[in-house]
């Protein structure tokens, strides 16, 4: 039988044994909770070290896009800013983010350019990246011509939820171009006045014919009337060719004056065979005088160009004008110019200026469209040069071959307009 004491020493002895197996316990979960405190202080240094790192990118990117000299802004689809740099604010005269920032950037957006500026945003958030030039009237009322490189960002889900935009100013730029138009025009018409007063002498031979013609007419009418039996309807004939000799010279002179003069491009249809014949006209007597031969192969179904008459004009007489030159300073014997219509591509109309002249040196023919380039002692080398600005400001181009066996010829293509050429054209020759 055990006794009491024996009982107490064996529950004394499990006691002991569950409170080791505690204490074992115990210790083991210490460690584990300490263990997994440092793992949690470990990923919470990690953590804040990558939001330090974040915060540091951001700084610097902001630091960058803050000392960008460009204008650099975020908008969003409904073209409100929801970003922009110290430089974006002095482009629009803003004096603080609040002025800009929250706001539709159309309110400094020219009205007639609101729906291009629309379009193009439309793009970009369509996924295009766009460059558009845009005019623009600042916060202070100031009108500037802008360009913005305009590119989608996306979200970690590849959704665009904004346009970064980079805007400078071009005003400068689009004046200066502007003014080397103006002054492309200016030359222009300095060439024109130069062509007319080395063309004096064939206006005067255009102007006689009219005016003798209208003399002769009106003397044969006095001495009709001094005439016994004279009646009235006999001077009908007369008086109308008087009347068509009179509109003849008006023409003429309408003409000369629309050549010199300065005008900006009006630019409406046209009918090309007709410009040519009209040149072909007014250079007769200076083409006459060096012995000179014109053809004309023009197209009979050539719809109607777009351009500016006496621009266009004044292209093929600068053509014409270098052929027979040419012809002439080289003592060539046969001496004859071709002037060809066509229709290329369908919507393009070329014009055609051949030589049968000695060429051009194949080492030179890349240089003759370049402004001073000339091979005459006193040229000035500015008509083919005004001649290409001409041509490039209709959307054309224009080149220059030289034949194997000696020849220049001269293309240039003139968009053709939507509207028909009206009447039969056919091909013919002038002798000059």
């Amino acid at each position: 039988m055990i006794s009491a004491n024996e009982v107490m020493g064996y529950g004394l002895f499990a006691l002991a044994g569950m409170l080791t197996v505690a204490l074992v316990l115990l210790a083991v979960v210490l460690r584990r909770l300490r263990g997994a405190q440092r793992q949690a202080r470990d990923r919470e240094a990690e953590h804040q070290a990558v939001l330090d790192r974040l915060q540091e990118n951001e700084y610097r990117l902001r630091a960058i896009i803050e000392s960008e000299p460009e204008c650099v802004k975020l908008q969003a689809e409904d073209g409100t800013v929801l970003e922009i740099n110290p430089a974006g604010l002095r482009l629009v005269d803003a004096d603080k983010l609040e002025d800009v920032v929250g706001k539709k950037i159309y309110c400094v957006v020219a009205p007639e350019y609101v729906d291009f500026y629309r379009e193009n945003m439309r793009r970009v958030f369509s996924g295009e990246s766009v460059v558009y030039e845009f005019k623009a009237i600042t916060l202070r009322g100031r009108v500037a011509w802008m360009e913005t490189h305009g590119v989608p960002l996306r979200d970690a889900r590849g959704t665009i939820y904004a346009l970064l935009g980079i805007t400078r100013d071009i005003t400068e730029h689009k004046n200066a171009e502007e003014q080397a138009r103006r002054h492309q025009t200016e030359l222009a018409r300095v060439a024109r006045l130069s062509t007319m007063g080395e063309m004096a002498t064939g206006i005067a031979h255009e102007l006689n014919q009219p005016l003798s013609a209208i003399a002769n007419f009106a003397r044969g009418c006095i001495r009709r009337l001094h005439a016994d039996g004279m009646t009235p309807g006999e001077l009908i004939e007369p008086l109308e060719e008087v009347c068509e000799q009179a509109e003849r010279a008006g023409e003429i002179l309408r003409h000369v004056r629309d050549f010199v003069r300065k005008s900006e491009l009006q630019m409406k249809p046209l009918d090309i065979n007709q410009i040519v014949r009209t040149v072909v006209k007014f250079t007769e007597h200076e083409a006459r005088q060096q012995g000179a031969f014109v053809r004309l192969d023009l197209d009979a179904g050539l719809p109607r160009v777009q351009a500016d008459a006496i621009m266009i004009e004044q292209v093929i007489c600068n053509l014409v004008r270098n052929a027979v030159e040419a012809m002439a300073d080289a003592q060539w014997s046969r001496r004859q110019v071709t002037i060809l219509t066509r229709l290329i591509g369908g919507d393009v109309v070329e014009i055609e200026v051949g030589d049968s002249g000695p060429g051009i040196e194949a080492t030179i023919i890349d240089q003759v469209f370049d402004q001073f380039f000339t091979t005459k002692p006193e040229g000035v080398g500015m008509g083919l040069s005004i001649s290409r600005s001409i041509v490039e400001s209709h959307g054309g181009r224009i080149r220059a071959e030289s034949g194997r066996k000696g020849g220049a010829t001269f293309r240039f293509t003139l968009q053709a307009s939507d509207q028909q050429a009206s009447g039969h054209e056919r091909a013919d020759s002038l002798h000059c």
